[in-house]
């Protein structure tokens, strides 16, 4: 029979392991908390040791496990099969439960690294965020090379190894390019939505490196919308208020709903989609 201690020791561990994956930049997965954190525990103990470990990384911490919404399915899935695949959280991520006056006031540092990487995936979101929530790949690799990918989100190798020694050749940008975006996706702020129906043509603004890069890797029927990650870390408001940092403009009413026909939503003030 299990008892209270079992479940305690099972929370303690589980909040340790959130804030590990917290640190890495790495999704809260279920099949990891099901396994050894979970030992001895049955399955109708999972929602209670959860929600023991959220009340103490809410208390110690001012942190809490959210869950990540699903990734966009791609276009030939229909929406049934969509809706069923989105009734169970599988993967969860840390979020301050402090308001942001609190946050202000603590003026909390982030770490070189995760501001380039933050600053970095805000600029993408954003130009997704006003192209209507979707961006085709073509398009998306000439933006990222403009940007200029902080050399951060390269692997070690011969990647980073060309951004930190500044070497601008149409490949190696093309190629950094690819290696950012993949970044991306990989953490969940860029989701891969392949096209119902590719036609095949050179998308505005392609070069014709990025087509031929498109063509070879099988990338020029997709499109990138926000990811998961995206959609916890970056509320629609918050994203005005970026943009209008960015282009040098007050973030107004008119100017918020400007942004929000560009992004087809109607943003409130509250930062959420009406």
């Amino acid at each position: 029979m299990e008892g209270d201690s079992e479940k305690e020791r099972a929370a303690v561990n589980l909040s340790r392991y959130a804030l590990a994956c917290h640190a890495s930049g790495k999704p809260i997965k279920r099949e990891d908390i099901r396994g050894p954190l979970m030992a001895g525990l049955n399955s109708r103990s999972f929602r209670p040791v959860f929600d023991l470990a959220n009340a103490f990384l809410e208390e110690d911490f001012a942190l809490k496990m959210v869950s990540l919404p699903q990734h966009e399915k791609k276009a030939a899935r229909s929406d049934s099969a969509n809706a069923n695949a989105s009734k169970t959280a599988n993967r969860w991520v840390l979020q301050s439960v402090l308001p942001d006056e609190a946050r202000e006031r603590l003026d909390m540092v982030l770490a070189k690294d995760e501001k380039s990487i933050l600053g970095f995936a805000a600029m993408v979101l954003s130009l997704i965020f006003v192209n209507n929530m979707s961006i085709s790949h073509e398009q998306l690799v000439l933006y990222v090379r403009k940007l200029g990918p902080p050399a951060c989100v390269f692997p070690a190798g011969e990647a980073r190894d060309m951004s930190v020694a500044g070497v601008a050749t149409d490949v190696h940008l093309e190629s950094a390019a690819h290696a950012a975006i993949a970044y991306l996706a990989r953490h969940s702020y860029l989701d891969k939505i392949a096209l119902s129906s590719a036609n095949g043509r050179q998308g505005f603004g392609e070069t014709q490196a990025t087509q031929q890069t498109a063509d070879a890797e099988g990338e020029s029927g997709v499109e990138y919308t926000w990811g998961p990650q995206a959609k916890v870390k970056f509320e629609m408001m918050d994203m005005a208020r970026f943009i209008a940092a960015v282009s040098g403009q007050e973030c107004t009413p008119d100017f918020i709903k400007a942004v929000g026909r560009a992004c087809g939503q109607n943003i409130s003030a509250t930062g959420a989609a009406e």
